[in-house]
């Protein structure tokens, strides 16, 4: 069986991050957001496509601090606003 291939996360080109742990992480949180986001906030599809169990993508989610595709949508939006008045 041939798993659905996903582009990089949008915003993880060109990760440098202060560890490894700290790489992974970033880049796990960006690519659950972002299969999130194409799939509708459907995280059983979400999970068979990251070919985990349900029930680690929902610790994931925990762990990552990853909440509601829509306040994630809020948070990105903030930040970028908050970016946009810094370099102003």
């Amino acid at each position: 069986m041939e798993r659905n291939r996903m582009q990089s996360p949008v915003g993880t080109e060109g990760l440098v991050a202060g560890n490894l742990k700290d790489s992974v992480r970033t880049y796990e949180r960006a690519l659950i957001i972002d299969a999130l986001k194409v799939n509708a906030n459907d995280k059983r599809k979400v999970a068979k496509l990251l070919g985990i169990s349900l029930s680690s993508l929902y610790r994931k989610l925990r762990e990552l601090s990853i909440e509601d595709l829509d306040e994630c949508e809020k948070h990105e939006g903030e930040h970028a606003a908050e970016l946009n008045a810094a370099l102003n």
